[in-house]
């Protein structure tokens, strides 16, 4: 009998709502506040699959109000 094949989900294959959840996780972990948080949202419905292959960090930077 053969062994059921494992599938090799890439991070690009990620739907947006798995890139929210992945977001709103880092969010709550870091106490990110609901604006900035809505701000991500966005960025990530407008190219989920760009976003599924950056850091939180990255998106948390692209949409902070703190940038200097």
């Amino acid at each position: 009998m053969k062994a059921p094949q494992e599938h090799q989900r890439r991070a690009d294959d990620m739907s947006a709502d798995e890139v929210k959840e992945f977001w709103h996780g880092f969010c709550e972990r870091k106490g990110v506040d609901d604006a900035t948080r809505a701000r991500g949202d966005a960025k990530i419905d407008g190219d989920p699959n760009y976003w599924a292959d950056q850091t939180m960090l990255r998106l948390l930077d692209s949409v902070s109000s703190r940038r200097t």
